[in-house]
């Protein structure tokens, strides 16, 4: 539950700096909406 609550409040301050977060979105989708000017190494599969 505790999570849950900080996920919401991380949400929440992410709308508060204009960038749209949702919890259905993943921690990639996230990531990339955070740095959109950085570019991300390739992610190598496991």
């Amino acid at each position: 539950m505790a999570k849950e609550m900080d996920i919401k409040k991380i949400i929440s301050n992410l709308a508060k700096l204009g960038v749209s977060a949702t919890l259905t979105k993943s921690r990639s989708d996230m990531l990339q909406s955070l740095t959109p000017a950085v570019q991300a190494p390739p992610v190598q599969p496991n």
